[in-house]
């Protein structure tokens, strides 16, 4: 909406509540207006209750199903002042114990009192007749519990918190909300998803929390310690520390060091954190992540050092008979590979695109079941998964799913003291392992069990806080294979070719050929950009080669947000691609309107659906049986609930990190400084190879060189390597 233009506003009085989505308050109310007409109303409304009496400011819109309606911009709650008001208002199911009859007579006996006495003097409530001592308790109990929720509520939006964060922390605290916004404000930041340190001290500072004290320090810690996780770092040298607290808190030094070690020292005792002397210096974690770290040094460590003995013939002579049955001959690295695999507890083989690698994964499955061993294979994501069973033609699971993950207790069933079922765990797009799941994974591995990483190790690492697979190698404790000669056939591929040449940091050189798979369209502005990757989707690929632009283009940019974000780029695509049709069911969800044939990705794990984060489908029907969506994830139909819909988008444009783990025949990559913070070598290099048949970047070529020139996000701190080395 313009926020130019003066909209309208409309007083009414709450009818029904026809739907809410609690995470963002998201609703759909039906209203009586002041001259007595029923309508309905949409948008982000604060907890409305029946019989309220609300101004809305808005704009009418006609929806092609349901009609006229009242879109909201923001809305203003009075207590119900009419008695029929009243009695809608009590009887709701605001408050327990108190019905369409029991309203009546509250509101018969107290008249325009009713809601002052249930405030103020609820002890009163006796005196309504048939309501005896103990339900009166129960009214007034339920009553003081639902105004302290409103109280919390309006309390947290007077922060400008948003109504999708305000309900967050009301569902999170429940009746102590109050109490704990008030008290202890900064357990918001450390507790609740979405509330930043600046959110929560702006909260406590209002209730006269000094800049100096203890309880603002110790948060500020432990936010910036998990800040740092967000940005793949395991912990944070005490300097480190410091200067971002300096930072952050705006104090000077010296006020800093007078509490600094104090509240190290609070934090470490309360189990809070873990410190520890490193090199004359202090490092300081998370507990449950140096847990992880030092637990999965330990069971690496006691694999490496548990021989295992082969029959060295015996694997040359099947190699000898492998060859010739598949008609591959293996290279000399290839082969030492298979061997380092199958007499190594713990492996890893990594390479880049063409030069073998599922080659070389799938003669070591092979050869593994040779021994007559169990092979269990797994991959961090669902399409990561279904990539490694359709290439290696033996099912694999998502990690998750092999771990046994149980919602309900928040852990994993495959553990150390319950191993998996099988002899060898074989793990393809291991890069995307982070320090946690790695652990949980090789502490389910049996005591004299073997694990095979696999993946290449110069793509993105994991989005959480470790850099396992490049750890494993850089420590020289575990065997590893790095498989660098490009093969006959990948070596006429300029994807192949441009990809090794930007990870060497070298900037390529793009062929003008039309028929090269790998093409560079360079554009003057963002505008431009747009424009250009436009005519691809729209005429280009589609009508001179042939690509269905929804199910074969898949576009990945570096962010979200921006004018070539995926948010921005998603409601161009799909007007584009999929534009409305008046004659078409459409379901929205938030802000976002589903239809028929829209390409939507998954993202949040959901185990009820057996849909997993990063599942690319497409809608089959939206707007059914009451809003629900239907999608198809690779044949399997998943019926969506309104509720579950909030972790679907659309996908016609996705970001980089969401592309981990799988292939799409064409890619196009858009480049521009307007992502300057998040232009780096391995993020492009993992574009790059997300493409099977052809991919091209849109934009600058500063932008492009800039990000080949960037290795940023390798520098992760982590002490995974010191601790297995340590232990050996």
């Amino acid at each position: 909406m313009d926020p130019t233009i003066e909209h309208p506003v409309i007083n009414a009085e709450i009818e029904t509540i026809t739907f809410r989505n609690e995470d963002n308050g998201w609703s759909v109310v039906r209203i009586r207006l002041e001259d007595g007409q029923l309508t309905t109303a949409t948008g982000v409304f604060p907890h409305l209750r029946i019989g309220e009496t609300v101004s809305i400011k808005g704009e009418w819109t006609s929806h092609k199903v349901h009609g006229r309606q009242f879109k909201a911009i923001s809305t203003q709650a009075y207590v119900p002042e009419t008695s029929e008001a009243m009695i809608k208002y009590l009887s709701s199911g605001l408050v327990k114990g108190i019905g369409r009859k029991t309203a009546e007579k509250i509101v018969g006996h107290f008249k325009s009192k009713t809601l002052e006495i249930l405030d103020n003097e609820p002890e009163r409530l006796e005196e309504v007749p048939r309501i005896g001592k103990a339900k009166a308790a129960t009214i007034a109990k339920s009553w003081s519990k639902s105004q302290q929720y409103r109280e919390a509520e309006l309390l947290l939006l007077s922060y400008d918190l948003s109504l999708g964060l305000t309900a967050k922390i009301i569902r999170a605290y429940q009746s102590k909300t109050l109490t704990i916004v008030k008290t202890q404000p900064y357990r918001l930041c450390n507790e609740i998803s979405g509330i930043g340190f600046l959110t929560a001290d702006k909260i406590a500072r209002s209730a006269g929390i000094s800049e100096t004290s203890p309880e603002r320090i110790e948060a500020a810690t432990l936010y910036l310690i998990k800040q740092s996780e967000d940005k793949g770092h395991c912990f944070l040298y005490t300097k480190q520390l410091i200067e971002k607290l300096e930072e952050l808190l705006k104090v000077d030094s010296t006020s800093l060091d007078e509490s600094f070690l104090q509240v190290i020292t609070n934090l470490n005792q309360a189990g809070k954190i873990v410190s520890q002397s490193i090199d004359d210096t202090s490092i300081h974690y998370r507990y449950d992540l140096l847990v992880a770290e030092e637990t999965l040094s330990q069971k690496l460590s006691q694999l490496l050092a548990s021989p295992m003995a082969v029959d060295e013939d015996r694997i040359d002579s099947w190699l000898d008979r492998y060859a010739k049955a598949t008609n591959q001959s293996l290279s000399t690295d290839q082969l030492s590979a298979v061997k380092k695999a199958a007499s190594s507890r713990v492996f890893v083989l990594t390479g880049g695109p063409g030069v073998g690698k599922t080659t070389t994964a799938n003669a070591i499955i092979a050869l593994l079941k040779a021994m007559n061993k169990t092979v269990a294979l797994a991959a961090p994501t669902g399409r990561a998964a279904q990539r490694l069973t359709e290439v290696a033609t033996v099912q694999a699971k998502t990690v998750h799913r092999l771990l046994e993950w149980t919602p309900q207790d928040n852990g994993f069933t495959r553990n150390e003291d319950n191993p998996l079922d099988c002899q060898v765990v074989v793990i393809d797009e291991s890069s995307m392992l982070d320090i946690r799941l790695a652990n949980a994974l090789v502490q389910a591995v049996p005591e004299r069990g073997q694990i095979i990483f696999i993946g290449d190790v110069d793509q993105l690492p994991s989005v959480g806080p470790g850099n396992v697979l490049r750890d494993l190698i850089d420590s020289c404790s575990v065997p590893f294979t790095r498989l660098m000669e490009i093969f006959r056939q990948a070596a006429t591929s300029a994807i192949v070719s441009t990809a090794h040449k930007i990870n060497s940091g070298h900037i390529p050189i793009f062929s003008s050929d039309n028929s090269c798979d790998c093409r560079f369209i360079e554009t003057e502005g963002v505008s431009d950009t747009k424009s250009v990757i436009q005519e691809l989707i729209g005429d280009i690929l589609p009508n001179k080669s042939n690509y269905d632009p929804i199910r074969d283009v898949q576009i990945l940019t570096p962010m979200n947000r921006g004018d070539l974000g995926t948010k921005q780029l998603n409601t161009e695509l799909q007007q584009l691609l999929n534009p409305i049709d008046d004659q078409a069911m459409e379901s929205t969800v938030d802000t976002t309107t589903y239809r028929s044939g829209d390409k939507v990705i998954q993202m949040a794990n959901n185990y009820d659906l057996n849909v997993f984060n990063g599942d690319i489908g497409y809608i089959v029907n939206a707007g059914v049986d009451g809003g629900k969506i239907i999608v198809d994830f690779h044949g399997r139909q998943v019926r969506y609930r309104k509720e579950d819909a909030y972790d679907l988008k659309l996908a016609y444009a996705i970001t980089i990190h969401k592309s981990q783990g799988s292939e799409f025949p064409v890619v196009v990559i858009p480049m521009s400084m307007q992502h300057y913070i998040m232009l780096q070598r391995n993020l492009i290099y993992t574009a790059l190879t997300r493409a099977k048949k052809f991919a091209v970047f849109v934009g600058t070529k500063s932008a492009l060189e800039h990000a080949i020139r960037n290795q940023k996000s390798l520098e992760r701190q982590t002490y995974l390597i010191n601790r297995i080395q340590s232990h050996l």
